[in-house]
């Protein structure tokens, strides 16, 4: 009997303080508040404006490197960044640092085989692996050499790789800015390519055989739209 009564006054006294703990919640007090963490409240750093002894000139604030780029800056580049000329409208040519040449394209086609080629084919008909064993898309990728795409300026294939189109999401954080726009020249490349004659092709480049990876996704007879 005694036994319980000891242990329904330790109930009664946990009870106390702990409303009496909730009580004070609210309550004013000239003391600073216990700071369990001390590190994130008393960071060793300086503020703005704030002295610093280290410096000869005493000032905490310094001038940043040279060379150092304002964030946001390099976003003024409408052209590289965006696709769009001063008059807010797709371009159509590469921005003024990227230049046309083969290395250019060979990087343009490198990338647009790993990411677009499994959708759109290595030619880009639109009938890729991924299309052809039914990928389960709700819109049939796009056959780029449709004359509505072929017509589009370069600056609108460097958008969509960028923004998304459709179901297709974007692919800005798997691919950079400048392999975007190699993507949008090769692109360039296969229209051109489709609508080109024998006449067009190097006499030393018309006998070799057809690569295994294209000779599958080749265009259809009478044209690839």
């Amino acid at each position: 009997m005694p036994a319980r009564t000891s242990l329904v006054r330790v109930a009664v006294g946990l009870s106390a303080v702990a409303f009496g703990t909730v009580g004070c919640r609210g309550i004013p007090s000239e003391k600073p508040p216990i700071h369990l963490q001390q590190n994130m409240d008393f960071q060793q750093r300086f503020d703005p404006q704030e002295p610093n002894p280290m410096f000869e000139d005493g000032r905490a604030m310094r001038l940043p490197p040279e060379g150092t780029v304002p964030v946001g800056w390099l976003m003024e580049d409408d052209h590289l960044w965006r696709g769009r000329g001063p008059d807010g409208r797709l371009v159509d040519a590469l921005p003024p640092g990227i230049k046309l040449d083969r290395k250019l394209l060979d990087r343009g086609q490198e990338r647009f085989n790993i990411y677009c080629a499994p959708c759109h084919d290595h030619l880009g008909t639109g009938r890729g692996m991924a299309t052809r064993r039914g990928g389960g898309f709700a819109v049939q990728p796009k056959n780029l050499h449709e004359p509505r795409l072929a017509a589009m300026p370069l600056g609108y294939f460097y958008k969509v790789i960028t923004d998304g189109q459709g179901t297709m999401l974007s692919y800005a954080a798997q691919i950079p800015v400048e392999d975007r726009w190699a993507i949008a020249a090769w692109v360039r490349t296969l229209q051109a390519s489709q609508r080109a004659s024998a006449s067009d092709v190097p006499e030393e480049a018309r006998n070799r055989p057809v690569p295994k990876a294209l000779a599958a996704t080749r265009a259809p007879e009478g044209g690839a739209s």
